[in-house]
């Protein structure tokens, strides 16, 4: 992807290559270490991509056109959401067809939680600690897509502010 001109200080947008297809994506610091990506890109060719085993943070992402899928049967789109846990995501192949693709992805390391989501002992949430694995494997789900989280991806995407207020619409939305 192209680096483009930043239009605020906490953004980055980036083109993918003309000979790959069209499109954008842009990435927001929303909160220190939380990270939006905003994407719209149409890819012109099928791909297949090995990723290696490496330390991930906690992913939520939702495709609101595109199919991406995995080696071990994980489908995002057409339906389907990630809700991605830390910890050591394995090596594996990861594919998509070329169209359109349109979603969002939110990346936060898994302290994040506890402070967005405390139990009352300040701890992360107990219904959420399956998703800071550490040092073990991660914990990968591939939930439907409700009405709902379409409803505040799309909402997203189509962020209607500027500056602080975007940050405070974006953050109330993630």
């Amino acid at each position: 992807m192209n680096n483009l001109q930043n239009p605020e200080p906490n953004e980055f947008i980036s083109q993918i290559f003309s000979w790959e297809g069209k499109g954008y994506e842009r990435e927001i610091e929303v909160h220190p270490n939380l990270w939006l990506s905003i994407y719209d890109i149409e890819h012109y060719y099928d791909s297949l991509e090995k990723t290696d085993e490496w330390d991930h943070p906690v992913q939520f992402q939702v495709l609101l056109a595109g199919k991406e899928f995995e080696e071990l049967g994980g489908q995002i789109g057409e339906g389907y959401t990630l809700i991605s846990g830390s910890g050591v995501q394995r090596a594996m192949l990861m594919g998509s067809l070329k169209g359109r693709y349109m979603g969002v992805d939110i990346h936060m390391p898994p302290e994040l939680l506890r402070t967005f989501l405390p139990a009352q002992d300040g701890d992360i949430s107990p219904e959420l600690k399956f998703l800071t694995k550490g040092n073990d494997w991660q914990t990968l789900i591939y939930s439907e897509t409700t009405t709902a989280i379409q409803g505040v991806a799309q909402q997203i995407v189509n962020c209607p502010y500027g500056g602080m207020t975007k940050l405070m619409y974006l953050q109330g939305k993630i």
